[in-house]
Parts: structure tokens; C-alpha cells; sequence
């Protein structure tokens, strides 16, 4: 049975040791790959997901793997246990030196996140949680908003998506923004910092399996743009939609998104 005692902290100081490694990357020429889905990989992301497979594995070599620059494990389905790793969540932006980049780690049992961290290394912004215990940020207790009015939230979302969720400008919340990091945007609801965040492309576990426990243990809401609840691990690891809301806000905005995409 795995000793999930201390873990956390663990999780925290690897994370921790891998952003250090990133900033050594960050503002500087780095080697760049395209892969086959057209998206960049650089080599601080190697970097990154080589220091946290070294360091998370020692923990405890049956837990599986999954990282978006890792082959895929084909076996990991049935395991009780399986990291979910981002090495860099936000890579366009690391390489374009803006500020809003994650580091992404979550242990997940039974298809749900059970620890997770989300490390912002440029702004010093660790966000951690673990089931039942509440979701911090550098160590200090969060909770999401108190917003209720549609009309004056921070929506954390690209233009094109908010504009297909909000068609009439009369409806329109009054605060958009954007990060290139989707663990992040979903991090900033956790700490009250944004309301909601909406995406209506595809994520992948890794993208935010880690912020989806430290959302709700802050006490936010999570799911597909349809109202769908989201699991990991599973055959798909891929989701069709992300919406990250307060409490408050989720039925408002599902009730929008529902009808943006069908």
C-alpha cells in the first residue's frame, strides 16, 4: 500500500528543484523541436521532465507515468497510481519569455488527483493541494471568490472563445485576460485572483489534472464545456473542453458554454 505520508512535501520540493533548473532555461536561446501535433518542445522541457522522472520515481517505482514528453505507457490504464506531469505547461510563453509558465505534477488514484502542485518559478507562486486538506499557495490557505455577478468577473480565456461563449455585448463580464499556461489560469480561480477560465479546444490530463484539485479544494468547479465531469488515466487522455469556475459562477457559465459547441 503506498505511504502517501510526507508526500506532498516531497512533491512540492522536487517541483521546487525542477523550476530552478527551468530558470536556467528562461531567457535565453534554447533548442526548440517541432513535434508531430505541431506544437514546440524545448529543451528546458526535457530537462524538466528528465529531473522530475528521476526524483518523483524514487518515491516509489510502481507508481506509472505520464508526461506529455514521455512515450506513453500503454499498461498505465490499470494502475492504482500514476504521475501526471506538465514539465512546462506554457511552453510558447516560457520561450517568449513571458511570466505566466508552470511546472505541473499530480499523483492520481483511481482516476482522480489526489496531490498536485503548480509552480510558477518566475513569480515564486507554488500552489499545492491534497484531498480533504485545503489548497495553498506558498504555504497559505486559498479559497476562490465571492463573486456572483457575471457582469464584473475575471474571465481568464482567449479572445475567440470568450466572444463564442459571450455573443451579445451587453452580456459580456466586464474583465478578460490571458495565460499561456492552463494549470495557471485555473491556479488564479483557486486563489481568488479570477473567476473563471474557458476553453473550448482540447486538454490533455496533464494540462490540468494538477490545478483540477487545487480548483475545488479551493472550492471551485471544474468540468467539460458541456457540464461533463473530468477523470484521468482513462483509455482518452484527452478532454474535449475545460471549464474552471467559483462555485457561484458554474451554472451561469455552463449554462452559456453549453450552447456555444455542441
Amino acid at each position: 500500500m503506498l505511504q502517501k505520508e510526507g508526500m506532498l512535501d516531497t512533491l512540492k520540493q522536487s517541483v521546487s528543484k525542477a523550476g530552478d533548473l527551468a530558470m536556467e532555461f528562461f531567457g535565453k536561446d534554447v533548442d526548440i523541436e517541432i513535434k508531430k501535433d505541431g506544437s514546440q518542445v524545448s529543451a528546458a522541457d526535457l530537462a524538466v521532465n528528465e529531473l522530475l522522472e528521476a526524483e518523483l520515481t524514487k518515491l516509489d517505482p510502481s507508481i506509472k507515468w505520464l508526461s506529455e514528453e514521455s512515450p506513453i505507457d500503454k499498461n498505465r490504464v490499470n494502475a492504482p497510481y500514476i504521475w501526471v506531469i506538465d514539465p512546462i505547461d506554457g511552453t510558447r510563453g516560457f520561450l517568449e519569455n513571458q511570466p505566466d509558465w508552470t511546472i505541473v505534477a499530480a499523483l492520481i488514484e483511481k482516476n482522480c488527483p489526489i496531490l498536485s502542485v503548480v509552480y510558477n518559478p518566475v513569480k515564486s507562486e507554488l500552489y499545492s493541494a491534497e484531498t480533504g486538506k485545503g489548497a495553498f499557495l506558498n504555504d497559505q490557505l486559498i479559497t476562490t471568490s465571492s463573486t456572483t455577478d457575471l457582469s464584473s468577473a475575471h474571465i481568464i480565456s482567449s479572445k475567440s472563445h470568450f466572444n463564442r461563449v459571450f455573443t451579445k455585448e451587453t452580456e459580456k463580464p466586464s474583465n478578460r485576460t490571458w495565460n499561456s499556461s492552463m494549470a495557471y489560469r485555473i491556479a488564479r480561480i483557486a486563489e481568488g485572483a479570477a473567476d473563471a477560465t474557458i476553453s473550448l479546444t482540447p486538454k490533455n490530463d496533464w494540462d490540468i489534472a494538477a490545478a483540477h484539485l487545487i480548483l475545488e479544494e479551493a472550492g471551485g468547479q471544474i468540468s467539460t464545456h458541456l457540464g461533463n465531469g473530468i477523470t484521468y488515466n482513462n483509455e482518452e487522455i484527452r478532454h474535449p473542453s475545460v471549464v474552471a469556475t467559483t462555485t457561484s459562477l458554474y451554472e451561469p457559465i455552463i449554462n452559456k458554454t453549453k450552447t456555444a459547441i455542441k
